[in-house]
This record gives C-alpha cells, structure tokens and sequence, in this order.
C-alpha cells in the first residue's frame, strides 16, 4: 500500500517509509512538510491525493498502515 506525499502527492510504498526512511525524513514526510528536501523547497500542491493524504495523517497520527488503508479506501 502507498501513502502520498501531503505537499506534493509523490507516492510512498509503506515499506519503504518504515525501513528506509531516516527517522528526520519520516518525521517530515508524516508531519506534512514534505518528502525530500526539494520536496518542501517547492509550493504544495493542491492534487486530490495531497489533500486526502494530509486528513488520513492527521486523523491516523503514527498508525501509517492505517493511514494507507484509508487512502485505499478513498482510491488514491
């Protein structure tokens, strides 16, 4: 299951968030700053993914499987 990027709709497989993410880069990516550091240098964007992607990670807090669920649901 992926997660979107809440800043520039970029997806993420779950694994990789987890396992290959510094801990800094999560943090930022689950705050909703961004992906990469070019990621939170650009404007956000406005994409249908983006947005839904931020809601599910504020409601989900730290549970990242349930926030990917929930964009599934959603059909992103």
């Amino acid at each position: 299951m992926d997660i979107y990027c809440p800043r520039c709709g970029e997806p993420w497989e779950t694994d990789y968030v987890y396992h290959e993410m510094t801990n800094s880069e999560r943090a930022e990516l689950l705050a909703g700053r961004g992906c990469s550091r070019e990621c939170r240098n650009r404007q956000a964007c406005d994409s249908t993914a983006a947005v839904i992607s931020q809601a599910a990670l504020e409601v989900c807090g730290d549970d990242l499987d349930g926030a990917a669920a929930m964009l599934e649901d959603f059909g992103c």
